[in-house]
């Protein structure tokens, strides 16, 4: 079976959307780069006859933090993220705390969920994507949180302490940094929880789709900013291989949950891993 790993290796990091694909020249098989971009080509092609909606924007970065995809109109321009947000409220949290508390979640009207989680730690709360949780912990945080989290990740908290904005490159980008200092102790916890995300929680749907692929999720809903106005838009945070990610993939899709972007995502790397792009 390929890792996510071995699959990005394979296909020169497989997610390389190229906006024309010529023809060049003959490839020998001796020369790994020009393997590596007739596999990214393979790729590219596989991703634009399935994925081609309008509704689905996307932006993938390596893990030197470069775009290597991006099909999503005015990725700089800072647009509301939902849930996306909690992992960095957390994360400033954490770093000014000893420990992270313990909240109940009861439901009803402090939660998506009607029925509340019940108590649950910061793990959980990223894995389930409990507001309730996030707004306890937000109001018993510094006045300063906010501040601090934009300063450090360019990501603006709500008042409400359960969803910001951000622009989207700049997101992918702060979720990679996340990743390189995931054994921080203010940051191993949630990641712990993107990856409980991935098997069980609000991304279960992507890790569903990857049969050899181990991968960090976080979900988010949030208002809808195209001209053609929808209830909301859904978003997925995808990291990929858990142990070292080489891959930060961002999707929002138009008029969906965060559930469905998850799922959407999930399609998209099975997809190329399923067409053979290393055969």
């Amino acid at each position: 079976m390929d890792t996510i790993g071995t699959l990005i290796t394979r296909l020169g990091l497989a997610l390389l959307v190229l906006p024309q694909l010529t023809p060049g020249p003959r490839l020998a098989a001796s020369d790994p780069h020009a393997a590596s971009d007739l596999h990214a080509q393979t790729a590219a092609a596989v991703l634009a006859h399935r994925f081609s909606s309008a509704d689905i924007s996307y932006i993938a970065l390596d893990d030197h933090g470069q775009v290597v995809a991006q099909r999503w109109p005015n990725a700089d321009r800072v647009i509301p993220i939902g849930s996306l947000v909690k992992p960095f409220v957390a994360v400033t949290y954490g770093r000014t705390h000893d420990r992270f508390p313990q909240f109940r979640c009861t439901g009803k009207t402090t939660c998506w969920l009607p029925r509340g989680h019940g108590t649950l730690g910061v793990t959980e709360a990223i894995a389930l994507s409990c507001n309730s949780y996030f707004r306890q912990l937000a109001a018993s945080a510094s006045p300063s949180l906010a501040n601090s989290m934009h300063e450090r990740f360019a990501v603006t908290l709500d008042s409400d302490g359960t969803s910001g904005w951000a622009a989207p490159a700049a997101l992918a980008r702060a979720y990679l940094e996340l990743a390189s200092v995931k054994q921080e102790r203010a940051v191993a916890p949630v990641m712990d929880g993107m990856a409980m995300s991935a098997q069980k929680g609000t991304g279960k749907a992507l890790g569903a789709r990857l049969q050899h692929v181990s991968a960090l999720a976080k979900t988010g809903t949030a208002p809808c900013m195209h001209a053609h106005k929808a209830p909301g838009d859904g978003f997925a945070l995808v990291m990929a291989p858990t142990d070292h990610p080489r891959l930060v993939l961002l999707v929002r899709v138009h008029g969906k949950p965060g559930a469905a972007a998850a799922d959407t995502a999930g399609r998209m790397l099975a997809a190329i891993d399923s067409d053979g792009a290393g055969r």
